[in-house]
């Protein structure tokens, strides 16, 4: 029989204001060992390495394997289990802090799209290691244990970590299409442009892309340069003209009335907020 191994830490001590850790850990599961139903009042992301197993919050299940994981939110009922023959393996992290929720804005995962996939297996386990490693220490290790988390963060929140799609042509599709958003978001772009450049069909394209990604093409270029003049609106002095023209909108009312939708708050609000 396979061995159970728990790494755990307890993070009680360290009060960072904007990311606070509580604790992380590694578990080799057994067949069909199962956590929940159950809710929690923090943030609790676990990345799959290998094997596979079942989640399941808001009504839905989803089957996950290697290189994937999920989110559990703050006050969301959730369960999972590994599968009866191919028990998965996994790391998790358990954090909350005043800057969460931003972060999560800016990412592909929310409660409405719990999972993400990645293929930077390697990179995210040693996060991991790191964050096991600084545990063990004193909290000398804070800086190593959060530039850790941080790091860990930064791949999994990152809008390009994407939920499970099928392999092959579909998946490059997508990636083409996100990468050509990201480098022309300023511009007048249009889903009939995008389609165009992938040589496919427009229905085509928005069916794969918000099968992959839980957005449309249109959602994700919009959520995309909110989220540039969120850092625009908080990192430089430009003003909310130059900021809407640098994220693709002539007129500097539509960009307000859709930075508000989109970000809660009117653009020169949210930064008089960020100065506070």
């Amino acid at each position: 029989m396979d061995i159970v191994q728990y790494q755990f830490s307890n993070f009680s001590k360290i009060h960072n204001v904007d990311l606070k850790l509580y604790y992380c850990g590694t578990e080799q599961c057994l067949p069909g060992h199962e956590v929940g139903p159950m809710v929690r009042d923090y943030y609790k992301i676990h990345y799959i390495h290998s094997g596979k197993g079942h989640f399941h919050t808001g009504g839905r299940t989803y089957t996950l394997g290697k290189g994937q994981g999920f989110l559990i939110s703050p006050e969301k009922l959730a369960h999972y289990q590994a599968d009866d023959e191919a028990p998965w393996t996994y790391s998790w992290i358990a954090f909350n802090g005043m800057q969460v929720e931003r972060y999560l804005k800016r990412s592909s995962l929310s409660n409405e799209q719990p999972v993400f996939s990645s293929n930077r297996d390697e990179y995210i386990q040693s996060c991991f290691l790191e964050m096991f490693k600084a545990t063990e220490h004193n909290l000398t290790d804070e800086l190593r244990l959060l530039g850790a988390l941080y790091s860990f963060l930064s791949v999994i929140l990152d809008p390009a970590s994407m939920p499970v799609t099928s392999p092959g042509a579909r998946g490059q599709y997508v990636e083409q299409a996100i990468a050509f958003i990201e480098h022309n978001y300023a511009t007048d772009l249009s889903v009939e442009q995008l389609a165009a450049r992938l040589k496919i069909n427009r229905k085509y394209l928005s069916k794969i892309f918000k099968d992959t990604t839980g957005f449309t093409p249109q959602q994700y270029v919009i959520q995309y340069r909110m989220n540039r003049a969120s850092e625009l609106i908080q990192k430089s002095s430009l003003s909310m003209n130059e900021i809407a023209c640098s994220v693709g909108y002539k007129d500097p009312f539509q960009f307000s009335r859709m930075f508000k939708k989109v970000m809660g708050a009117a653009p020169r609000d949210y930064r008089n907020e960020k100065k506070e």
